[in-house]
Parts: C-alpha cells; sequence; structure tokens
C-alpha cells in the first residue's frame, strides 16, 4: 500500500499536490514558509547547530534533494558542500538574484571591504529577506500556475511586513549608531549595514578558527582605543578569546545566532528570528539585561 501511496504521489501533476521545496539552511527555510503559507512547507536541509559552509551530507539527504521539485540556497559562497549534490536540481540560488544588495567580506583588522569578495549572510539583509522572497513566488508559480496568485500574496504580505519591522528596528538603533561594536566572527554585516551601525572589526573569520597573536595584540589596542563595549558572537563562542581581548575593560559578549537556530518554523519565523537578533544586539550595545 505504501509502494502505491508513493507511486500515486509521483505521478500526480504539481497542481495537485504540495510542492516539494528544499531550503538548504533554516534562514531560507523561514522566508520559504512565509511565501508557501497554505501551500505546504519547505524542508530544512542542514539541520540546526551543523556547519552551513561544511556539512556532510547523509543518504537520506541526497534522496531529499533528488525528490525536490526546487531547492532554495544561498549559492557555492555560502554552502560550499553543495554544488557537487545539486547538479542537475532544479535551483533557485539566492547570490545570483540581480535585485539582491550584496556587500563585500570585510577585513578582520578594520572592516574595510575586501575587493571582489562577497559576504554570504546576504538574508540577514530585510531587503534581501523580499528579494528573495519575490523570486521564490515567481519561482513556484512557473512550477504550480494554479497556485501562483497564493504565492504571490504571501510574497506581498512578507515584504509589506518587513519594511515596516525594519522601519522599526531602524528608529530603535538610531540612538546607538555611534556606540563601537566588534564581533567575534563577521556574521552580521548586512544586518549592521541595514541599521547603521558602528562595525570596529572582527576577530576571527571563522568561528572555528584561533586568531594569530599579532591580531589579537591589534583587537585588544582597539578596544580601548575605540572603547568598545559590546562583542557580537555566535552561541557557544570561546568567551577566554573574549577576555583576552578585552582586558580590564569591562564588556558584554552577547550570544547571536545568525542562523536562526532556535526560531519556531512558520510564517512569520523570519520576522521572529530577525526580532530576536536585533534584541540581542541592542542589548548590548545599550547595556540593559
Amino acid at each position: 500500500m505504501f509502494r502505491y501511496l508513493l507511486a500515486l504521489l509521483l505521478v500526480l501533476p504539481l497542481s495537485a499536490r504540495a510542492l516539494d521545496v528544499v531550503a538548504s539552511i533554516r534562514p531560507l527555510a523561514l522566508i520559504a514558509d512565509a511565501v508557501m503559507e497554505g501551500q505546504g512547507q519547505a524542508r530544512q536541509l542542514v539541520p540546526n547547530g551543523a556547519s552551513s559552509h561544511e556539512y556532510a551530507l547523509r543518504p537520506s539527504d541526497r534522496a531529499l534533494l533528488a525528490r525536490a521539485d526546487l531547492v532554495l540556497w544561498v549559492g557555492p559562497v555560502h554552502e560550499h558542500f553543495l554544488p557537487t549534490a545539486l547538479r542537475g536540481r532544479d535551483l533557485l540560488t539566492a547570490q545570483n538574484l540581480p535585485e539582491l544588495h550584496k556587500l563585500s567580506a570585510r577585513r578582520l583588522s578594520d572592516g574595510a571591504a575586501v575587493a571582489g569578495s562577497l559576504d554570504p549572510h546576504l538574508w540577514l539583509s530585510p531587503d534581501n529577506a523580499v528579494v528573495i522572497a519575490r523570486a521564490l513566488a515567481g519561482a513556484l508559480a512557473q512550477k504550480n500556475p494554479a497556485h501562483a496568485a497564493d504565492y504571490q500574496r504571501n510574497a506581498d504580505a512578507f515584504a509589506g511586513r518587513i519594511q515596516l519591522q525594519k522601519t522599526e528596528l531602524q528608529a530603535r538603533f538610531m540612538p546607538l549608531r555611534k556606540q563601537p561594536l566588534l564581533a567575534y566572527h563577521d556574521a552580521w554585516h548586512y544586518f549592521d549595514d541595514a541599521m547603521g551601525l558602528n562595525f570596529q572589526g572582527s576577530l576571527t573569520p571563522e568561528p572555528e578558527l584561533k586568531p594569530g597573536a599579532q591580531h589579537v595584540l591589534l583587537m585588544a589596542q582597539r578596544v580601548q582605543k575605540a572603547q568598545i563595549s559590546c562583542l557580537l558572537a555566535e552561541p557557544g563562542a570561546d568567551t577566554a578569546l573574549a577576555r583576552r581581548i578585552f582586558g580590564s575593560r569591562p564588556f558584554r559578549m552577547a550570544s547571536v545566532d545568525e542562523l536562526f537556530a532556535s526560531t519556531p518554523r512558520g510564517p512569520k519565523g523570519y520576522e521572529s528570528g530577525l526580532a530576536g537578533m536585533a534584541t540581542e544586539i541592542q542589548r548590548c550595545l545599550s547595556g540593559s539585561h
């Protein structure tokens, strides 16, 4: 009976079943939840807590990709492990969207742009989230024209909510724009750019890597000179390294997850993840608890 039902599902026209959409990481899955509201839910490929750069695909993951009608991913700039597995699949590659607001990666020492680079954390720009949502609505409409109006309506509603949220967040951060901040790993470029925050540099290019002694000394000097008291870090970051950098200077270390791992899935999940991240950064900059 199960094999019969599975075979029947595979031969049904797309208009008669929910599209099988796979999103590589949770933030993209949350955007997909908004666009697909009432028409199914995307499957998340990389589990919460796993590396979204170097995840090792399991056989079940490869089967998931093989069944997908569409795969939504950032692109090779972020999910380094995926290009080979995605050959022959129908893709929506966020980094290739022409309307996307793209930022360069930043130098560790001073935050200056690295020529020819692309910061991969592009989903943390509210404007980019809207671009991705609209592109996804168009891709889904092509595959399932019967529900094109539903996808478009959902994307429009998402865009309206995100624009309102962006305006509200910018107003909240306005008094804090001059407060300097340091990042353990520079994952929040798109967000601090959207909010106009005073970024002063980062400790390491990747959370798993330890900085050299020369860079530690440079950042310790920067902390004292710029009077930095706020450090953004992913959950589980090395607090001992932070204490070395800040020395005797009091500081706050905000645990900020750019992958929204603790955010529940749902049509308003992206807004919830962005709001939670913003609250942690605001507390860090303002010194509130």
